[in-house]
């Protein structure tokens, strides 16, 4: 099962891997919220939208602002089912399990629409839900922390 895990540019400085916490994937709950017109591609791209909605909510903890979703592969016996939408909670993973990471740009216009996000504002909001993250592979990791 490919997961999403919101995470910080912090999480990605462990040697070991990505602490347990809580993800999202493509569930029954969310291809029931999408419909039937929506594919396999559609789906995860939603699972993909809200774990980037879970990171900016833990920039509000003072880490550095550009918003961070790991993608993961794991059994499926190893995700267990949550209450939200397209929630899932997964043990700690290690770097071999992570295919990929999706992060915010680093420009500063963006760093500036993440700042405002995290304190409150509705219209950044918004806005960045509208910011595509970059995509980057799991080998890239050393050189996302050196952006940090």
């Amino acid at each position: 099962m490919r997961v999403y895990l919101g995470a910080t540019l912090d999480d990605l400085d462990s040697s070991d891997g990505l602490t347990a916490r809580p993800a999202r994937a493509v569930t029954d709950s969310l291809r029931q919220a999408l419909g039937a017109d929506a594919d396999e591609e559609m789906a995860e791209y939603a699972a993909l939208v809200l774990a980037a909605e879970d990171s900016l909510r833990l920039l509000a903890d003072g880490a550095p602002l550009r918003r961070v979703v790991a993608a993961a592969d794991v059994p499926d016996t190893a995700a267990t089912p949550g209450e939200e939408l397209a929630r899932v909670h997964v043990p700690d993973l290690a770097w071999t399990d992570v295919v990929s990471f999706h992060v915010d740009s680093g420009e500063a216009d963006v760093r500036h629409l993440l700042e405002r996000a995290v304190a409150g504002e509705a219209q950044a909001i918004g806005a960045v839900g509208e910011e595509d993250l970059l995509w980057y592979d799991v080998t890239e990791r050393g050189t996302l922390l050196g952006e940090r």
